[in-house]
């Protein structure tokens, strides 16, 4: 079982720089791209981590404003898997997983490489997230 979470987390963190899977707009279809204060409130308020990975991932800009950007999303996630109780095997993943993601974009250095590394930690959390729902719907 550890060797199939670890090949999932795996495949997890080959995809994080995702393409984007919609818009960066508000809920009116807004186009709130030029207008970071707007975007980082809406991520903010995500109703949950799902909701807040998209957004935060449609309104990236590959700059330092996104580990901002990724922080607000990644606080959503962090309290939806609060809410399930997460087993301490999905716990150390997660610390896995993060720790993969440090040794791997911030030897890079750089603006990019920090955006890529917060949504690296995004991504880690919220594979993190869905796998623990996956568990408490099934």
């Amino acid at each position: 079982m550890n060797s199939m979470k670890a090949l999932i987390a795996a495949m997890v963190l080959a995809a994080a720089p995702v393409a984007m899977a919609r818009e960066c707009t508000d809920a009116q279809g807004n186009d709130i791209l030029s207008q970071p204060a707007v975007f980082q409130e809406l991520i903010s308020k995500a109703a949950n981590c799902y909701e807040a990975k998209e957004l935060a991932e449609a309104c990236a800009w590959g700059s330092s404003l996104d580990v901002r950007t990724a922080a607000n999303a990644y606080a959503v996630c962090e309290a939806n898997l609060a809410k399930f109780n997460p087993p301490k095997a999905d716990t150390d993943l997660l610390n896995t997983m993060e720790a993969r993601c440090q040794a791997h974009f911030d030897a890079e250095g750089g603006t990019m490489a920090r955006s890529a590394t917060a949504y690296c930690h995004l991504s880690a959390i919220s594979f993190i997230v869905n796998l623990v729902w996956e568990n408490e719907v099934y």
